[in-house]
């Protein structure tokens, strides 16, 4: 059991079923319409809580983007936490009975435990194959610690190793596939334990905007060891031996048996080849690169004919030029700040024509020669006439991407 408390388990039973809603549902072709309709009623009744009800100051807006952390979540969480608690109380008046509940125990864990594999595997093959955290980008590798966010830090520091990704990638990996067989399960929520007591620590204290899920994650991982904390605890701790435990299904037919089996390993089978493609197509799109591909250092500048200096305060002098991703240019400036603009490179012509991102009435031709060391751009650009000569410095220019791994330090290289 997870817990004998039966009143905790209606709880548990109801508040997992509510957040995780509209699971797996989501996940099956053509029904996609489930999870639309949800998130629309969602969408209408948690603004209205909160100007309602909770009388916030500011509107709750913004429902769908990056951060799952949004004013939006922690509403919506105290809303199905709330129905959750009615709903045991309810629960709890209509069913007297002196159950043992071991049914709703073996489907709920066995529910939740299908919920978490799929979410391990999921997010394993973004570190597994390097998306979530990518190669770091040039304008980070010219940001100072200083002005950087907590969670740039922690994206910088979990990108710069593909081997520490490959490493958490696994053991969310490996610990979500032991969760989809019984005999297993145990071990995979003792892996996942740690690893999602990681993941929550991380978002924590590096202000990654993913706590509430990854919370969520946690507590499921926990429910599905709880049956046999008491025997871990005897063991590890007590030093005391255990009894084996029952491991048989309540289930009595074995045509069923065989048909949830089947079932399993057939969703199984499913959510790999899903996440398998997303992946991979996705690090795919990722791996298209400009063609202009490069980081450029500015070392002559030159406005309306008039050469300006690097001085840290000029507001129109370039410092680098970015071209990382397909379609798209980024300046520095003196001071380092950033902007971009929408491009689209001709090598036939030599030319690059650029659009600013909220204006694409706004155009601008520039002309460019390139060799392999150095860019040089020149034309018209916002009403100035430009004129700059670059070098082009590589990743490997920089310590964080030269310095590589050594078996031998005489001295400890911390710079």
């Amino acid at each position: 059991m997870v817990t004998k408390n039966k009143y905790l388990l209606r709880f548990l039973v109801l508040f997992i079923g509510l957040i995780t809603i509209p699971f797996p549902f989501n996940l099956i072709p053509n029904l996609e319409f489930v999870q639309k309709s949800i998130f629309e009623l969602y969408q209408k009744i948690v603004p209205w809580i909160g100007d309602k009800i909770l009388n916030l100051e500011k509107p709750i807006t913004i429902f769908q983007n990056s951060s799952g952390d949004k004013t939006y979540d922690y509403v919506l969480l105290l809303i199905l936490s709330v129905i959750a608690i009615f709903g045991t109380v309810i629960w709890s008046i209509l069913d007297r009975k002196n159950r043992d509940y071991e049914k709703l125990n073996y489907w709920f864990i066995a529910f939740t435990r299908c919920y978490l594999g799929y979410f391990m595997i999921y997010y394993s093959f973004f570190k597994i194959i390097p998306i979530q955290f990518g190669e770091i980008a040039f304008w980070r590798m010219l940001q100072p610690y200083g002005e950087s966010s907590p969670m740039g830090l922690a994206w910088t520091f979990l990108g710069y190793s593909k081997g520490y990704n490959l490493f958490i990638g696994l053991s969310e990996f490996i610990g979500g596939i032991l969760l989809f067989h019984r005999k297993t399960k145990l071990l995979g929520g003792l892996i996942l334990i740690p690893v999602t007591v990681n993941i929550v620590a991380i978002n924590f204290f590096y202000d990654v905007p993913v706590k509430l899920f990854s919370s969520e994650l946690l507590l499921m991982a926990v429910i599905v060891v709880a049956p046999d904390l008491k025997r871990l605890f005897n063991l590890i701790v007590q030093n005391k031996p255990t009894n084996r435990r029952d491991l048989t299904t309540p289930i009595e037919s074995r045509k069923l048996i065989r048909g949830i089996n089947i079932l399993k390993w057939t969703f199984l089978i499913f959510i790999l080849y899903k996440t398998i493609d997303h992946t991979t197509q996705t690090y795919k799109t990722r791996q298209n690169k400009s063609e202009l591909y490069g980081l450029y250092e500015v070392k002559l500048f030159t406005l309306n004919r008039d050469t300006i200096r690097p001085l840290l305060n000029h507001e129109k002098r370039w410092r680098y030029i970015f071209f990382e991703y397909p379609n798209t240019i980024q300046f520095s400036r003196m001071n380092k700040s950033r902007y971009g603009l929408n491009s689209k490179i001709d090598t036939v012509k030599n030319q690059i024509r650029m659009t600013e991102f909220k204006d694409s009435t706004k155009t601008y031709n520039l002309n460019f020669k390139k060799t392999d060391s150095t860019l040089n751009i020149y034309g018209v650009f916002r009403k100035d006439t430009i004129y700059c000569e670059t070098k082009r410095l590589d990743k490997k220019d920089f310590r964080l991407t030269s310095r590589g791994f050594n078996w031998i330090n005489e001295y400890p290289y911390n710079r």
